[in-house]
Protein backbone atom coordinates (compact mmCIF):
# COMPACT_ATOMS: atom_id res chain seq x y z
CA UNK A 1 0.00 0.00 0.00
CA UNK A 2 1.16 3.29 -1.00
CA UNK A 3 2.04 6.23 1.84
CA UNK A 4 -0.54 8.91 2.04
CA UNK A 5 0.92 12.02 0.46
CA UNK A 6 2.58 14.49 3.03
CA UNK A 7 2.19 17.77 2.61
CA UNK A 8 4.35 20.19 4.36
CA UNK A 9 4.95 23.63 3.79
CA UNK A 10 6.51 26.35 6.14
CA UNK A 11 4.06 27.50 8.73
CA UNK A 12 1.75 24.21 8.30
CA UNK A 13 0.06 22.55 11.35
CA UNK A 14 -0.33 19.72 12.35
CA UNK A 15 -1.63 16.57 15.07
CA UNK A 16 0.75 13.87 15.07
CA UNK A 17 0.02 10.61 16.65
CA UNK A 18 2.22 7.24 17.29
CA UNK A 19 1.44 4.37 19.17
CA UNK A 20 4.06 1.52 19.98
CA UNK A 21 4.95 -1.66 18.33
CA UNK A 22 1.81 -4.13 18.34
CA UNK A 23 0.22 -1.31 20.95
CA UNK A 24 2.96 -2.00 23.90
CA UNK A 25 4.51 0.80 25.97
CA UNK A 26 6.78 3.37 25.08
CA UNK A 27 6.99 4.78 28.38
CA UNK A 28 7.68 2.44 31.49
CA UNK A 29 9.39 4.92 33.63
CA UNK A 30 9.24 8.67 34.79
CA UNK A 31 12.74 9.15 33.13
CA UNK A 32 10.85 7.84 29.63
CA UNK A 33 8.56 10.83 29.16
CA UNK A 34 11.00 12.97 30.65
CA UNK A 35 13.78 11.90 28.03
CA UNK A 36 10.70 12.05 25.68
CA UNK A 37 9.92 15.66 26.09
CA UNK A 38 13.75 16.66 25.98
CA UNK A 39 14.08 15.10 22.63
CA UNK A 40 11.12 16.75 21.82
CA UNK A 41 12.64 20.22 22.88
CA UNK A 42 16.01 19.10 21.51
CA UNK A 43 14.27 18.97 17.99
CA UNK A 44 11.73 21.66 17.94
CA UNK A 45 15.04 24.38 18.89
CA UNK A 46 17.09 22.76 16.20
CA UNK A 47 13.99 22.61 13.25
CA UNK A 48 12.48 25.74 14.51
CA UNK A 49 9.08 23.69 15.49
CA UNK A 50 6.57 25.09 17.30
CA UNK A 51 4.98 22.82 19.94
CA UNK A 52 1.18 23.82 20.73
CA UNK A 53 0.69 21.26 23.04
CA UNK A 54 1.13 17.52 23.97
CA UNK A 55 -0.35 14.42 26.09
CA UNK A 56 1.65 11.31 26.40
CA UNK A 57 -0.15 8.44 27.34
CA UNK A 58 1.45 4.89 28.04
CA UNK A 59 1.68 3.32 24.62
CA UNK A 60 1.02 6.38 22.51
CA UNK A 61 1.32 9.80 22.12
CA UNK A 62 -0.02 13.31 21.02
CA UNK A 63 1.77 15.78 19.59
CA UNK A 64 0.36 19.78 18.39
CA UNK A 65 3.16 20.79 16.13
CA UNK A 66 3.53 24.27 13.65
CA UNK A 67 6.73 24.16 11.08
CA UNK A 68 8.65 26.90 10.24
CA UNK A 69 10.44 25.47 7.61
CA UNK A 70 8.19 22.88 5.92
CA UNK A 71 10.56 20.26 7.35
CA UNK A 72 8.20 18.08 9.55
CA UNK A 73 9.40 14.55 7.98
CA UNK A 74 13.20 15.34 8.62
CA UNK A 75 12.75 16.41 12.09
CA UNK A 76 10.37 13.64 12.70
CA UNK A 77 12.42 11.17 11.94
CA UNK A 78 15.55 12.16 13.82
CA UNK A 79 13.21 12.54 16.65
CA UNK A 80 11.73 9.08 16.54
CA UNK A 81 14.54 7.41 15.82
CA UNK A 82 16.61 9.40 18.92
CA UNK A 83 13.56 8.07 21.68
CA UNK A 84 13.21 4.61 19.64
CA UNK A 85 17.37 4.28 20.01
CA UNK A 86 16.91 5.39 23.63
CA UNK A 87 14.49 2.82 24.57
CA UNK A 88 15.62 0.28 23.19
CA UNK A 89 19.83 0.69 24.34
CA UNK A 90 17.69 1.04 28.41
CA UNK A 91 15.52 -1.71 27.76
CA UNK A 92 17.66 -4.45 26.01
CA UNK A 93 15.27 -4.67 23.19
CA UNK A 94 15.69 -5.86 19.35
CA UNK A 95 13.01 -4.47 16.86
CA UNK A 96 10.46 -1.72 16.21
CA UNK A 97 9.51 0.73 19.22
CA UNK A 98 7.02 2.38 17.66
CA UNK A 99 4.05 0.66 15.35
CA UNK A 100 4.82 2.16 12.15
CA UNK A 101 5.83 6.15 11.13
CA UNK A 102 3.97 8.58 12.65
CA UNK A 103 0.50 9.58 11.83
CA UNK A 104 0.73 13.19 10.63
CA UNK A 105 -3.19 15.13 10.16
CA UNK A 106 -2.75 18.28 8.34
CA UNK A 107 -4.89 20.66 9.98
CA UNK A 108 -6.52 23.95 8.26
CA UNK A 109 -6.16 27.10 11.16
CA UNK A 110 -6.07 27.59 14.89
CA UNK A 111 -9.44 27.07 15.24
CA UNK A 112 -9.28 23.52 14.71
CA UNK A 113 -6.01 23.09 16.22
CA UNK A 114 -7.76 24.39 19.49
CA UNK A 115 -10.24 22.28 19.24
CA UNK A 116 -7.99 19.72 19.05
CA UNK A 117 -6.06 20.29 22.12
CA UNK A 118 -9.20 20.10 24.03
CA UNK A 119 -9.55 16.27 23.08
CA UNK A 120 -5.73 15.74 23.21
CA UNK A 121 -5.76 17.53 27.21
CA UNK A 122 -8.73 14.99 28.10
CA UNK A 123 -7.38 11.70 26.97
CA UNK A 124 -6.32 11.05 30.26
CA UNK A 125 -9.83 11.46 31.91
CA UNK A 126 -11.06 9.28 29.36
CA UNK A 127 -8.77 6.60 30.07
CA UNK A 128 -9.81 7.15 34.01
CA UNK A 129 -6.49 8.01 35.20
CA UNK A 130 -7.37 11.34 36.38
CA UNK A 131 -10.65 13.63 36.70
CA UNK A 132 -9.23 16.45 35.97
CA UNK A 133 -6.97 17.14 33.15
CA UNK A 134 -4.80 19.48 34.54
CA UNK A 135 -3.87 16.96 36.70
CA UNK A 136 -2.01 14.93 34.38
CA UNK A 137 1.41 14.98 34.75
CA UNK A 138 2.38 14.53 30.98
CA UNK A 139 0.16 16.63 28.80
CA UNK A 140 0.66 20.46 28.41
CA UNK A 141 -2.82 21.01 30.09
CA UNK A 142 -1.62 22.39 32.94
CA UNK A 143 0.03 25.46 30.94
CA UNK A 144 -3.37 26.17 29.03
CA UNK A 145 -5.04 26.28 32.47
CA UNK A 146 -2.59 29.06 33.72
CA UNK A 147 -1.25 30.31 30.69
CA UNK A 148 2.41 29.84 31.87
CA UNK A 149 5.17 29.77 29.06
CA UNK A 150 7.47 27.19 28.64
CA UNK A 151 10.69 26.13 27.03
CA UNK A 152 8.82 24.11 25.44
CA UNK A 153 5.37 24.99 25.03
CA UNK A 154 3.59 28.25 24.85
CA UNK A 155 -0.58 28.20 24.92
CA UNK A 156 -0.34 32.06 24.49
CA UNK A 157 -1.90 31.96 20.79
CA UNK A 158 -4.70 29.05 21.30
CA UNK A 159 -5.57 30.81 24.23
CA UNK A 160 -6.06 33.97 22.49
CA UNK A 161 -8.46 32.16 19.97
CA UNK A 162 -10.05 30.32 22.40
CA UNK A 163 -11.27 33.07 24.78
CA UNK A 164 -8.39 32.83 27.34
CA UNK A 165 -7.80 30.34 30.37
CA UNK A 166 -11.52 30.18 31.80
CA UNK A 167 -13.16 29.67 28.68
CA UNK A 168 -10.52 27.27 27.77
CA UNK A 169 -11.83 25.49 31.25
CA UNK A 170 -15.25 25.87 30.20
CA UNK A 171 -14.57 23.96 26.89
CA UNK A 172 -12.66 21.10 28.84
CA UNK A 173 -15.39 20.70 31.68
CA UNK A 174 -18.32 20.83 28.95
CA UNK A 175 -17.21 17.94 26.84
CA UNK A 176 -15.73 16.39 29.93
CA UNK A 177 -14.83 11.84 29.27
CA UNK A 178 -17.34 11.99 26.10
CA UNK A 179 -15.56 10.54 23.67
CA UNK A 180 -14.64 12.45 20.28
CA UNK A 181 -15.94 10.95 16.68
CA UNK A 182 -13.24 10.24 15.10
CA UNK A 183 -13.42 12.60 12.12
CA UNK A 184 -13.01 15.14 14.56
CA UNK A 185 -9.30 14.05 15.09
CA UNK A 186 -8.13 12.37 12.45
CA UNK A 187 -10.36 14.00 9.85
CA UNK A 188 -10.35 12.69 6.32
CA UNK A 189 -7.27 11.39 4.37
CA UNK A 190 -5.20 13.08 7.23
CA UNK A 191 -6.49 16.63 6.27
CA UNK A 192 -8.62 18.44 9.01
CA UNK A 193 -10.74 21.19 7.52
CA UNK A 194 -13.03 22.86 5.51
CA UNK A 195 -13.99 22.26 1.86
CA UNK A 196 -11.42 23.05 -0.60
CA UNK A 197 -8.46 23.11 1.97
CA UNK A 198 -6.54 20.08 0.59
CA UNK A 199 -6.33 22.02 -2.56
CA UNK A 200 -5.62 25.20 -1.05
CA UNK A 201 -3.01 23.01 0.68
CA UNK A 202 -1.46 22.09 -2.07
CA UNK A 203 -0.97 25.14 -3.83
CA UNK A 204 1.01 26.38 -0.62
CA UNK A 205 3.54 23.78 -1.03
CA UNK A 206 7.20 25.25 -1.79
CA UNK A 207 5.92 28.79 -0.76
CA UNK A 208 7.69 30.67 1.97
CA UNK A 209 6.36 32.57 4.71
CA UNK A 210 7.18 35.91 6.12
CA UNK A 211 8.93 34.93 9.92
CA UNK A 212 8.23 38.35 11.04
CA UNK A 213 4.50 37.68 10.32
CA UNK A 214 4.66 35.23 13.33
CA UNK A 215 6.29 36.22 16.41
CA UNK A 216 7.20 32.69 17.89
CA UNK A 217 9.58 31.93 14.66
CA UNK A 218 11.80 34.77 16.23
CA UNK A 219 11.75 32.63 19.60
CA UNK A 220 13.28 29.84 17.64
CA UNK A 221 16.74 29.10 16.62
CA UNK A 222 19.17 26.87 15.75
CA UNK A 223 22.70 26.39 17.91
CA UNK A 224 25.46 27.28 15.71
CA UNK A 225 28.46 25.64 15.08
CA UNK A 226 30.70 27.54 16.51
CA UNK A 227 28.88 27.69 19.81
CA UNK A 228 28.87 24.15 20.22
CA UNK A 229 32.83 23.72 19.60
CA UNK A 230 33.10 26.30 22.08
CA UNK A 231 31.57 24.85 24.44
CA UNK A 232 32.88 21.40 24.02
CA UNK A 233 36.47 22.73 24.37
CA UNK A 234 35.06 24.34 27.56
CA UNK A 235 33.58 21.50 29.00
CA UNK A 236 36.36 18.74 28.33
CA UNK A 237 39.56 21.17 28.74
CA UNK A 238 40.74 20.57 25.31
CA UNK A 239 41.89 22.34 21.90
CA UNK A 240 39.48 22.63 18.36
CA UNK A 241 42.11 20.80 17.03
CA UNK A 242 41.28 17.61 19.65
CA UNK A 243 37.35 17.55 17.98
CA UNK A 244 38.80 16.53 14.62
CA UNK A 245 41.70 14.46 15.72
CA UNK A 246 40.77 10.45 15.42
CA UNK A 247 40.70 8.08 18.66
CA UNK A 248 38.63 5.36 19.83
CA UNK A 249 38.89 7.15 23.32
CA UNK A 250 38.24 10.82 21.73
CA UNK A 251 34.89 11.79 24.07
CA UNK A 252 35.08 15.80 22.70
CA UNK A 253 35.21 14.44 19.06
CA UNK A 254 32.13 11.73 19.67
CA UNK A 255 30.31 14.72 21.89
CA UNK A 256 31.12 17.14 19.13
CA UNK A 257 29.50 15.07 16.69
CA UNK A 258 26.44 13.90 18.20
CA UNK A 259 25.29 17.52 19.17
CA UNK A 260 26.23 18.66 15.84
CA UNK A 261 23.35 16.07 14.67
CA UNK A 262 21.08 16.76 17.00
CA UNK A 263 21.36 20.91 17.62
CA UNK A 264 22.59 21.81 14.00
CA UNK A 265 20.52 21.37 10.70
CA UNK A 266 23.59 20.12 9.31
CA UNK A 267 23.59 16.86 6.91
CA UNK A 268 25.71 14.14 7.73
CA UNK A 269 27.78 14.65 5.14
CA UNK A 270 28.23 18.27 5.68
CA UNK A 271 29.25 17.10 9.61
CA UNK A 272 31.40 14.97 8.28
CA UNK A 273 33.39 17.57 6.25
CA UNK A 274 33.86 19.26 9.88
CA UNK A 275 35.18 16.72 11.96
CA UNK A 276 36.84 14.57 8.67
CA UNK A 277 34.87 11.40 8.65
CA UNK A 278 31.97 9.98 5.88
CA UNK A 279 28.64 10.82 6.08
CA UNK A 280 27.81 7.04 6.57
CA UNK A 281 30.70 7.16 9.62
CA UNK A 282 29.02 10.31 11.21
CA UNK A 283 26.07 8.33 11.48
CA UNK A 284 27.36 5.09 12.91
CA UNK A 285 29.52 7.38 15.32
CA UNK A 286 26.36 9.14 16.75
CA UNK A 287 24.35 5.99 17.52
CA UNK A 288 27.38 4.44 19.20
CA UNK A 289 27.88 7.48 21.51
CA UNK A 290 24.50 7.43 22.39
CA UNK A 291 24.85 3.85 23.11
CA UNK A 292 27.32 5.12 25.54
CA UNK A 293 25.65 8.02 26.64
CA UNK A 294 22.87 5.88 27.69
CA UNK A 295 25.03 2.90 29.44
CA UNK A 296 27.54 5.64 31.48
CA UNK A 297 26.03 7.67 33.74
CA UNK A 298 29.63 10.14 33.57
CA UNK A 299 29.16 10.28 29.77
CA UNK A 300 25.37 11.02 29.98
CA UNK A 301 25.64 13.87 32.60
CA UNK A 302 28.11 15.63 30.91
CA UNK A 303 25.92 15.35 27.68
CA UNK A 304 22.88 16.30 29.28
CA UNK A 305 24.97 19.61 31.41
CA UNK A 306 26.09 20.67 27.84
CA UNK A 307 23.01 20.29 26.35
CA UNK A 308 21.60 22.64 28.81
CA UNK A 309 23.87 24.64 28.34
CA UNK A 310 23.13 24.96 24.51
CA UNK A 311 19.52 25.28 25.45
CA UNK A 312 19.81 28.65 26.87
Amino acid sequence: MARPLRITYPGALYHVINRGHRKERIFRRTADREQFLERLLFVAQKYRLIVHGYCLMDNHYHLLLETTKGDLPRAMHQFQSSYANYFRVKYRLAGSVFQSRYKAVLVENDDYLLRLSVYIHLNPVRAGIVEEPADYRWSSCARYLTGEKSDLVDPTRLLERGGGVENYRAILDEIGADKPEARLIYGANSVLGDEGFFGEALQRVQKKIDPRAVPEYRKLREVSVDTIRQAICAAYGVNEERLTTRGINNEPRKAFVLLLKRHTALSLGEIGTLVKMSAAGVGMAARQFEKEVADDAGKRKRIEKLERELAR
